[in-house]
């Protein structure tokens, strides 16, 4: 099999060049880069060998079907009903309430929260972190804004010799190490960005009890919030990059790849014609042209050429081709011509089974249940029924706690900062779907309206 793949892929090189080869993909150990930025060096720590390992896993991704819309669907799942600031007041009850404050208001349509979220969400589902900058008004006594910024775009520098990153830098590094435009924002402490910021701008002390006094000229800062991952200090390793290590990426598309060109070389040869030898001798007498000479080889062409004008062609499905046959001596039919129509309907089945095993483990890779996803067709697979697959959506959103935790970093840094705990508290709603005994398609729970189990719920 092994062969045979290799022999159609061979067929095909461009197939194989959509994407660059995934081996050793965030296996290499980063690199340093230095920058200048208006009189001032900064040492980078670039993402990946090459500083470009973000942009090829965007490509990487966007090459296979089956990731694809597994991020999709972790983003939808991540994203669920949206983030909501939510009314202290009614935290706790049986269905808490979005704020109605004016200036809290202003702030998330200003800010087009929803939109934010959503990408906050798209960059922790593709690289397990996030990041954004948040621009204080002049007085640094409000959080007027906050942006966020890709993290394909994003670096940061090496740390200090007490293991604190100082600044962040975005730019648009995609081929090019030493862009023009760069942006350097100071980065808070990723453990405490509230208690950070209350210290530079000099509100307050930070958990050890001191101020960090930055120029009053200073009122944009970075905000990071990740994935913890094992031995990351800088960019984390998402788990599902580990099918670019395994080998499980280059099988799926080795086996799309044989696939896709066995079913074109399959499709080319529709027909096979076998032609009696006795036939031309009959055909060449009867037009009183001698064997072996130029007129011969003329008469077999001109007809050829007439037999497949009639079997090939969009249009000659209605076209009528007819030959003689006569019989042997011992009754068997001799055919002068003989069409055989080659089956293609199965071409490319043989790879069924291994594509759909190959998708299974992009799902799994993904935490993306192949069903939920739709990377399992057909009545023979494992189509689970609606009960069942029910449940798993609810298991899939229940896991999101994490990712929504980490990024609550942000907010909880402006809720606090802006003087808002008393009044507003960030929440993402989640769907629940339900059965139709409850009279309701799905309903919104809340993971985070008590503090405590999140067990409150309200209808849709």
């Amino acid at each position: 099999m092994k062969n045979m793949i290799e022999e159609h892929c061979m067929e095909m090189p461009s197939v194989m060049n959509v994407a660059d080869t995934p081996d050793g993909i965030y296996g290499d150990d980063e690199g340093v880069i230095s920058v200048q930025r208006e009189g001032s060096s900064h040492e980078v720590v670039a993402f990946g060998a090459d500083n470009q390992l973000p942009y090829v896993v965007e490509r990487l991704v966007g090459a296979n079907t089956v990731m694809s819309q597994d991020k999709q669907f972790n983003i939808l799942a991540g994203y669920g009903r949206g983030l909501e600031y939510m009314d202290m007041a009614t935290r706790g009850e049986k269905n808490p309430l979005p704020t109605e404050d004016g200036e809290v208001k202003e702030f998330l349509v200003h800010n087009n929260m929803k939109r934010f979220f959503a990408e906050q969400v798209t960059d922790m589902k593709y690289y397990a972190f996030c990041a954004c900058v948040i621009i204080l008004n002049r007085e640094r006594s409000k959080i007027l804004r906050v942006v966020h910024k890709d993290a394909c775009h994003t670096r940061f520098e090496k740390a200090d010799d007490h293991g604190r990153i100082r600044h962040v830098l975005f730019a648009d590094w995609k081929n090019n190490n030493a862009p023009e435009s760069i942006e350097v924002v100071p980065l808070l402490d990723e453990h405490d960005p509230w208690g950070d910021l209350m210290a530079r701008t000099g509100r307050g002390k930070d958990k050890t009890g001191q101020f960090h006094y930055a120029p009053k000229s200073q009122t944009k800062f970075a905000i990071v919030c990740r994935i913890p991952t094992v031995g990351c200090h800088y960019y984390p390793v998402p788990y599902y990059s580990a099918v670019f290590r395994d080998g499980w990426y280059d099988i799926y598309r080795l086996l799309t790849t044989a696939k896709r060109a066995k079913l074109r070389n399959g499709q080319r040869i529709r027909y096979h014609v076998e032609i009696n030898t006795a036939f031309w001798s009959t055909r060449a007498r009867s037009k009183g042209i001698s064997e072996n000479t130029p007129e011969f080889v003329q008469m077999k062409n001109e007809f050829m050429q007439t037999v497949k004008e009639c079997l090939s062609g969009a249009g000659n499905s209605d076209k009528l081709l007819w030959s003689e046959f006569d019989s042997l001596v011992d009754g068997k039919e001799r055919h002068n011509i003989k069409v055989n129509v080659i089956d293609t309907s199965k071409a490319g089945s043989e790879y069924n089974d291994d594509v759909a095993e190959a998708s299974n483990v992009l799902c799994y890779a993904d935490n993306v249940h192949p069903n939920l996803a739709g990377a399992t067709p057909g009545k023979s697979q494992m189509n689970n029924s609606g009960s069942d697959k029910r449940e798993l959506f609810t298991m899939k959103q229940a896991l999101e706690t994490l990712t929504h935790d980490m990024m609550m970093a942000v907010h909880n840094c402006i809720i606090y900062f802006n003087g808002w705990q008393e009044k507003v508290y960030p929440d993402v709603p989640m769907i629940m779907l339900t059965t139709l005994d409850k009279n309701t398609d799905a309903k919104e729970v809340s993971l985070n309206n008590d503090g405590s189990n999140g067990n409150t719920e309200g209808n849709k």
